[in-house]
């Protein structure tokens, strides 16, 4: 039970306290923008065309089956180009304030409409379950991955911003390769290890890579480059 209020805390509970933040500083569009970033990439994009494939493509089916690596690579750094050009277009053309914070509302909300779609809405159906317990240690695990995922949506989306505001298109690329790399290790780390052992090291590398993005973004506003 511990596990699913944590799950509905994290991916629940914290996008809708971010949306009430982002509504009281007046700063509703960044998120909004975010939320859009991630449902017209993901919701209306990506997954459709992920789906065609699967329905009508051979060779994709093919590399699927035979080439796990490689089909961890092309899940992963397709979700990479897709959420971070929407992030870029979006924030080049319809986000007025383009200042570090915007940039980390902008991440709660491609982050928190995430938590909420993939995991929110099924932990809290899981808290009414009366066999809720058997499943209480992955939704825990669920729930620090969307932290983790929230988090890094904010960095990368301050390192997106840096790149709008910079007119210098490395920055995006620098949030794709992190954003597609990370996404990657999904597929890839299981081919190494089995079980918990390779749940645990997905944690890990998504909470170390969130960890060190989010003090890069830090040290952004720091230097005064986004303020």
């Amino acid at each position: 039970m511990v596990g699913i209020l944590f799950a509905v805390f994290t991916s629940l509970l914290l996008p809708i306290a971010a949306f009430s933040y982002a509504i009281a500083s007046k700063r509703w569009l960044p998120f909004l923008l975010g939320v859009l970033a991630f449902s017209i990439s993901q919701l209306l994009l990506r997954i459709p065309l992920l789906d065609l494939l699967q329905k009508h493509s051979t060779t994709y089916i093919l590399i699927g089956s035979t080439k796990p690596i490689l089909f961890a690579l092309i899940l992963g750094f397709s979700a990479g180009i897709f959420e971070e050009l929407a992030r870029y277009l979006l924030m080049k053309f319809f986000m007025k304030k383009k200042d570090w914070t915007s940039g980390f509302i902008f991440g709660l909300g491609h982050g928190g409409v995430e938590a909420v779609l993939f995991l929110g809405l099924g932990a809290l159906t899981a808290l009414f379950s009366p066999v809720s317990f058997i499943y209480g240690g992955e939704y825990f695990l669920g729930g620090a991955e969307r932290f983790f995922a929230i988090t890094l949506h904010i960095s990368l989306s301050i390192i997106v911003l840096r790149s709008v505001v910079e007119r210098r298109i490395v920055f995006l690329i620098v949030a794709i390769l992190i954003h597609g790399i990370t996404n990657s290790l999904i597929g890839i780390i299981p081919q190494f290890m089995k079980g918990s052992h390779a749940l645990i090291t997905l944690e890990l590398v998504f909470a170390v890579t969130a960890f060190i993005t989010f003090i890069y973004s830090l040290i952004i506003k720091r230097k005064g480059i986004l303020r």
